[in-house]
C-alpha cells in the first residue's frame, strides 16, 4: 500500500479525534478503496456512496482499531469496504424492481471506451462473478487495487500460500470461462500465474 505518510502516527492521532488524520487517510486509501467498489458494484454513483461509507466508518471506528501493522490496517479497511459492498447490494436488491432494460455503467466518464471495451469489460466482470467468493476477493484485491499476497491474506484471514493457491485456481477458472478471442484480456489485465 502506499507509503506517503507514516501509518502508525497518522492513526494514532485519528484515535485521538484529528480530522487532518482521516483526511490523510483518505488521501492515501480512497482510491485503492475506490477500485475495489467499482469492481464489485459496477456503478459509480454506487462506489461514491460506498467509499464515504467506508471512510465514515473508519472514522467512528478507529478509536477501537489496534494498530499492528500495516497489514492489520489494511486488513481492517477493507473489511469495512466489503462490508458496505455487501450492504449496498442488499439494500439495491430489497428495492430493485424487475426491469425490461438492464443498465450497467462500465465506461469511465474521464475516458472514451470502445464498444469492444465495454465488451471486454462485462466478458470479465460476468467471469469474476462465477467464481467462488473468496476467488473473487483474491482477484480484486490482487489485480485491481494492486495488493500484495500478505496484505489479501490478512483480509481474508487465510495464508499466503492459500492466497496464492486461491489466485491460481481462479486464474485458470478465468482462462476457462472466458473466450479464446478475449485471452488477450489477460496480458491488459496484468492476470498472470500466482506470484
Amino acid at each position: 500500500m502506499p507509503g506517503s505518510i507514516d501509518l502508525a502516527a497518522t492513526i494514532a492521532r485519528a484515535r485521538e479525534g484529528n480530522p487532518q488524520a482521516i483526511h490523510e487517510l483518505y488521501e492515501v486509501y480512497a482510491e485503492p478503496v475506490r477500485r475495489y467498489c467499482y469492481v464489485r458494484l459496477g456503478d459509480l454513483e454506487a462506489t461514491q456512496d460506498c467509499v464515504q461509507e467506508v471512510f465514515v466508518s473508519v472514522w467512528r471506528g478507529v478509536k477501537k482499531f489496534e494498530y499492528r501493522g500495516e497489514v492489520s490496517f489494511t486488513a481492517w479497511l477493507y473489511t469495512i469496504a466489503n462490508n458496505a459492498v455487501v450492504s449496498y447490494i442488499r439494500k439495491r436488491n430489497r428495492t430493485q424492481h424487475v426491469s425490461l432494460t438492464l443498465e450497467l455503467n462500465l465506461t469511465d466518464p474521464q475516458t472514451f471506451d470502445t464498444a469492444r471495451t465495454v465488451c471486454d469489460r462485462l466478458a470479465i466482470r460476468e467471469a469474476i462473478e462465477q467464481l467462488t467468493y473468496e476467488q473473487q476477493q483474491v482477484i480484486i484485491l490482487k489485480f485491481f487495487v494492486g495488493l500484495s499476497n500478505l496484505e489479501i491474506a490478512g483480509i481474508l484471514g487465510r495464508s499466503e500460500g492459500a492466497v496464492k493457491a486461491l489466485q491460481h485456481r481462479a486464474i485458470h477458472r478465468l482462462h476457462q470461462l472466458l473466450s479464446p478471442t478475449r485471452a488477450g484480456l489477460f496480458v491488459e489485465l496484468g492476470l498472470g500465474e500466482a506470484r
